[in-house]
């Protein structure tokens, strides 16, 4: 699917979460208790380096807007924005007690998380964003 070039990061970056839902999906399914507490790992060091900037970036460039200017696609956008604050938040809680469920949950989420935005929200951005909007996206930089 061909995205603006302001979205082809992101896009990019949607990319690396289906792969990592799938990747989590296959040890959820078939791994032993020692590959389940590599994969908490795993998705702690990829919320750590990628996943919450990347949440930054969409809710400061793409949520906000939305919620200022295009009240009309909320219903959209808010359980979206309610499934980056779940993730955020069991992320963190996941031990090897709960890990198979965990982790089970936390790849559905993101791969359905993932497809909602590529599908549905992206063409919205793209045909109602202006140039300056769509700049912003581009040249976002992380809060530390």
């Amino acid at each position: 699917m061909k995205r603006a070039e302001q979205l082809q990061k992101l896009s990019r970056e949607h990319n690396g979460s289906l792969v990592m839902a799938k990747k989590i999906t296959k040890v959820v399914e078939n791994g032993s208790d020692e590959e389940l507490l590599d994969a908490i790992a795993l998705v702690k060091k990829y919320n750590d380096d990628e996943l919450e900037e990347h949440f930054q970036h969409e809710e400061h460039t793409i949520f906000a807007p939305i919620f200022k200017e295009f009240k009309e696609h909320v219903e959209l956008a808010k359980p979206l924005l309610k499934e980056h604050g779940y993730l955020r938040m069991l992320i963190p809680q996941m031990t090897p007690e709960t890990a198979r469920q965990d982790l089970a949950e936390f790849a559905v989420i993101l791969e359905r998380h993932t497809r909602i935005e590529e599908r549905e929200l992206f063409p919205i951005i793209e045909s109602l964003f202006t140039d300056e909007q769509m700049d912003a996206v581009l040249n976002f930089k992380p809060f530390n």
